[in-house]
């Protein structure tokens, strides 16, 4: 019977070994690692086996390969944090509850719908309360392309993450989501639903799906209460991914 480790492609336990020897700190940043004919023999693989398992290293920010020198360890970067996203990590992980306020279609005339490029046609509004307990803690408006025949399922608009929505809404594939936080003043509508006081600052949540081709697919506000939502991030090396 074959044990995990054996499934896994040697390739793979290639760039695990030096991984663990760099974040170890056995190797250090600028240092040369054995080079392609070092490790076949090593390893006893072939030199493309060496060069999956150091394109991994390199793709997971782990390795530089100068072109007649070598390849040398470089630096995790931790200048770039992970924020996620998902409602229930953002209060706490609590058991959250949604109810759905509203779906209608907008007319071409709108901000968003100019910013999703329809300004001829139509677009869908969704809008959501979430609840944690019995206290509400933010509204959410999505905003997509109206597409004949591809109706919006209840569970989609009451559950579904907008990433998830989105990519289950649309016939192109989502690939990039770009978020702007800001801090405004509430509407008389949103202090009302969140239960706030009047003229209270809330945080907002931007995002902006998009296609291969840069092509928005979705947006989404979202504004939160401020004692009741929070926003955590956290910074890892590429070489998370490995």
């Amino acid at each position: 019977m074959k044990n995990r480790q054996s499934m896994i492609p040697v390739y793979y336990r290639l760039a695990e070994d030096i991984k663990q020897q760099i974040e170890s700190g056995e190797l250090k940043h600028g240092d040369l690692i054995p080079t392609e004919g070092q490790l076949c023999e090593m390893y006893g693989i072939s030199r493309m086996t060496v060069r999956q398992g150091l394109s991994l290293l390199a793709e997971a920010g782990l390795i530089e390969t100068i072109k007649g020198k070598g390849s040398f360890v470089t630096c995790p970067k931790l200048n770039q944090l992970v924020i996620d996203l998902k409602t229930s990590q953002a209060t706490g992980g609590e058991p959250l509850r949604y109810q759905l306020l509203g779906v209608k279609l907008i007319r071409g005339d709108h901000d968003f719908a100019r910013e999703l490029g329809c300004a001829e046609s139509k677009v869908i509004t969704v809008k959501r309360l979430i609840y944690k307990g019995d206290q509400p803690v933010a509204i959410e408006d999505k905003y997509l392309p109206y597409l004949k025949g591809k109706p919006l399922l209840e569970n989609q608009m009451d559950y579904a993450d907008f990433p998830e929505f989105v990519a289950k809404h649309q016939e192109s594939v989502p690939v990039r989501n770009d978020m702007v936080i800001s801090v405004d003043t509430l509407s008389e509508e949103q202090y009302k639903l969140l239960e706030a006081e009047q003229g209270m600052p809330a945080l907002v949540i931007k995002q902006v799906i998009y296609s291969r081709d840069d092509k928005p697919l979705g947006i989404s506000i979202m504004v939160c209460h401020k004692d009741r939502f929070q926003l955590t991030a956290t910074s890892y090396p590429l070489s998370g991914r490995l």
